[in-house]
This record gives C-alpha cells, sequence and structure tokens, in this order.
C-alpha cells in the first residue's frame, strides 16, 4: 500500500484546523481565527501523523547515554558513550 503524501497546502487539512461556522475555524496551535481556504502556515501538520516517527532519534538518544547506579554512592552518574572521545585524547595539530 503507498503512504499518503499529505502537504498541507491549505489551513482545512492540517491538524489543528477546528472548523467553527461556514467558512472559518481555529487554529488550535497558534488560537486565533482562521479561514480554511487559507495557505498554511510552516507550523501545519498532516491530518494522520505517525506520533512514531522520531523513533530513530529516541533510540539513539537512549544508547548515548546511560546512567550508571552504584550501591556505594546514593546519586546516580551519567556514565561516558563508547562514541564520546574523552577530552585527554583530543590534540589539535
Amino acid at each position: 500500500m503507498k503512504k499518503a503524501n499529505f502537504t498541507n497546502s491549505s489551513c482545512r487539512f492540517c491538524r489543528y484546523y477546528y472548523p467553527e461556522g461556514r467558512r472559518g475555524g481555529t487554529c488550535q496551535r497558534l488560537g486565533v481565527h482562521v479561514q480554511s481556504s487559507w495557505e498554511a502556515c510552516f507550523l501545519a501538520s498532516p491530518p494522520f501523523v505517525n506520533p512514531w516517527e522520531n523513533l530513530d532519534e529516541i533510540i539513539h538518544l537512549e544508547h548515548s547515554l546511560s546512567l550508571n547506579y552504584s550501591s556505594e554512592n546514593s546519586s546516580p552518574t551519567l556514565a561516558q558513550s563508547e562514541t564520546e572521545v574523552p577530552s585527554s585524547k583530543i590534540s589539535i595539530t
């Protein structure tokens, strides 16, 4: 099945548009009255957005940061990521 390519050309196709009356509505994102035929702003979002689209970024963040807890210490400490280079090993030539 093909994935629909929504381009929000007008306010009526935005997920934040709430129709009121015959011709207009309210932008729930901006909190202002808008016309359904107006050109959509840069904050427009397709009506059926998958909330897990940024899952790769979340997983990457999870792997880059890890929390270690030792029983001797009462507070957790941030462990250094494997991808990070310690500042003592950096040399500028």
